[in-house]
């Protein structure tokens, strides 16, 4: 979830880039079979986690290699006008791993309004995120990277669905729990039944979208065998 080759890079991330919206054969065919993935509730003040559901798997993420069923292809990634801005302003950046994001004199937008606040974001033909690139033969996200590289907290730049998953808030649904199809991806193991300790990656991830110590007390209610904890938000 949150492990990624670090790649050096100089560029500013000082100046707004251009954002032009082109033609460029990179937009989504919506394969019938991809999901959405929405962002979570954030106007809400609290957060119910299904912990049981946490416990089933162990996650770790080292880039997804070809032919491997990947995260980055297989939803429709949709994120707030908030986390755009964001994004807008890494765009040099991620166009150093993305060279299709640039245009003639500005970067390719990528964004497409779904309802009002809420973006999805383009994919390639084969459905593949258009933040995603390749190197040595595994696929990796770019915006997860250049957050690392410089040195910024993942939460400014990586949507926070994707700092989740493979946790995930079902449609109408309030609690937040293990995507159904988590165990058809490789990075997703099955933990032994019993098990009380719950994936670093999932402290981590929950901490940076819901604040300091929500991470931690998912964490205790796990070692305390409680099936559900409620998140009070601190973000």
């Amino acid at each position: 979830m949150l492990f990624q080759k670090v790649y050096l890079m100089t560029h500013s991330i000082g100046r707004r880039p251009d954002i032009r919206k082109t033609e460029t054969g990179m937009r989504s065919n919506e394969p019938t079979n991809r999901r959405t993935k929405r962002p979570p509730q954030h106007q809400r003040r609290s957060v119910e986690v299904d912990v049981e559901s946490l416990l089933t798997l162990e996650n770790r993420c080292n880039g997804c290699a070809r032919g491997e069923r990947c995260c980055c292809s297989s939803y429709e990634v949709c994120i707030t006008t908030a986390e755009v801005k964001r994004i807008i302003k890494v765009l040099p950046e991620a166009a150093r791993f993305c060279p299709h994001l640039l245009t003639d004199g500005g970067y390719d937008n990528v964004f497409e309004k779904e309802e009002p606040g809420l973006f999805s974001i383009d994919t390639t033909e084969n459905g593949l995120c258009l933040f995603a690139y390749w190197s040595h033969h595994r696929i990796y996200c770019s915006l997860h990277t250049v957050a690392v590289t410089l040195g910024l907290p993942l939460a400014e730049v990586k949507p926070k669905v994707c700092l989740l998953w493979p946790m995930h808030f079902s449609e109408g649904d309030e609690v937040l729990a293990m995507i159904n199809d988590a165990f058809l991806f490789n990075c997703n193991a099955r933990k032994a039944p019993g098990s009380r300790s719950l994936s670093p990656g999932f402290i981590e991830a929950i901490e940076l979208v819901y604040g300091e110590g929500c991470g931690t007390q998912v964490k205790h209610a796990a070692e305390n065998g409680d099936r559900r904890t409620l998140l009070v938000i601190r973000r």
